[in-house]
């Protein structure tokens, strides 16, 4: 599915953590051909504020033939060169420089952008400028290992929002080494990348927007019995987002696919695999948690671009929600529509459950009776009752 690649820039700035005032660059109301002319119009932005502020410098050890002593004197290579001869030495000293790895993926990442021959050529203009603006840093091969050795610290956290950007180039071009050309692989048709960059961003939004502790925990099967090596092959339940407070606890697993919903006879239907995924979670955290905890509630939270939907349901008293988030409108009322969803109160028994899953007339098949009675722990564990 199309997101409008506006909104795919502000997903990221979320999913990085990089949406606070003076982090971001200003996309204002321009209109992008593609993501490619997006991220360079960002990057050359975010290259061109550094350059007038000043490049981050760091301390590299130099090694260098020099008249006198600096640093420490290299005796051997000086002897082997017969350096004294001419009254010189072999040195090795540390010295400012803007030759640093942070710098040199920025300038790896320009000189990419000017291999695609997609790119906007005002664009590609300024990324040509710009490289040649960082003639004190060297060319090098951009790789995922040059990433690693990066030091961010609070002095120049914006290079950390720009070498996402850069990461986020790096993995999605297709270099043509032969032909000296790139092309840009538009990721917003990869259901895995992007139900990645949507897991991120609505943990990093319910962190930024709620009160809420926010959190990611593994839940474990409760009243599971036999041998530590058979329950080693028990599907591990790993949370996408927990939403904790006094009041509420919300497990909320996202969901990115191109049809959110299956569709049967006409009808729009919840997957049957995901409700009983989001229904192990629940139960299971139910029983084990203290008698004090409030009932946990779990919800679907899916990206669409085709409207919107918001089913509820009980199941053996679980609160259960398969909801959605429109990516296609304007950014603002993303922003409000996840607002009411997360602080929205939780209505029950509203919307029609899909009949392919449970209803009146349901005929169930054996494997969803093997799935319900797995997931169908008791709802109220013997010590919550007392």
């Amino acid at each position: 599915m199309k997101i409008p690649v506006r909104n795919i820039y502000y997903l990221l700035c979320y999913a990085w953590d990089h949406f606070g005032e003076g982090e971001t660059i200003d996309v204002g109301s321009e209109e992008f051909g593609g993501l490619v002319d997006l991220f360079a119009k960002v990057l050359n932005d975010g290259v061109a504020r550094l350059v007038s502020r000043g490049l981050d410098r760091d301390y590299l050890t130099t090694h260098q033939d020099i008249r006198g002593l600096k640093g420490k004197l290299d005796l051997a290579t000086t002897v082997q060169r017969n350096l004294l001869l001419n009254g010189k030495t072999h040195c090795a000293f540390d010295e400012l420089s803007h030759d640093v790895p942070q710098n040199r993926i920025l300038k790896a990442t320009l000189h990419s952008l000017t291999l695609v021959s997609a790119l906007n050529p005002r664009e590609r203009r300024r990324t040509e400028h710009l490289y040649r603006k960082l003639d004190a840093v060297s060319h090098v091969r951009l790789t995922a290992s040059l990433f690693r050795t990066v030091r961010i610290h609070r002095n120049n956290r914006f290079y950390s929002f720009l070498l996402h950007l850069c990461r986020i180039i790096h993995e999605n071009l297709l270099v043509n080494e032969e032909e000296g050309t790139a092309q840009f692989r538009d990721f917003r048709e990869d259901e895995h990348q992007m139900g990645l960059v949507f897991q991120q961003f609505v943990k990093a939004f319910c962190k930024q927007e709620t009160h809420c502790e926010v959190s990611a925990p593994q839940i474990d099967w409760f009243g599971s019995e036999g041998s530590e090596t058979d329950r080693r092959h028990l599907p591990c339940m790993h949370t996408d987002i927990m939403l904790r407070s006094p009041a509420r606890t919300i497990i909320v697993d996202t969901k990115f696919y191109k049809n959110p919903l299956n569709t049967r006879f006409g009808e729009k239907r919840v997957r049957s695999d995901h409700l009983y995924q989001i229904f192990a979670y629940v139960t299971n955290w139910a029983a084990a948690a203290p008698s004090h905890d409030p009932e946990p509630e779990g919800m679907l939270l899916y990206a669409a671009v085709d409207g919107k939907f918001d089913y509820r349901f009980e199941l053996v008293r679980r609160r259960i929600r398969a909801c959605s988030i429109d990516l296609s409108q304007e950014w603002r009322e993303i922003e409000t529509d996840l607002r009411e969803l997360v602080y929205g109160e939780n209505r029950t028994g509203q919307g029609r459950f899909p009949k392919d899953v449970v209803g009146p007339n349901h005929q169930w098949s054996s494997a969803q009776i093997f799935l319900v009675q797995v997931c169908s722990i008791p709802s109220v564990p013997p010590d919550r009752g007392r």
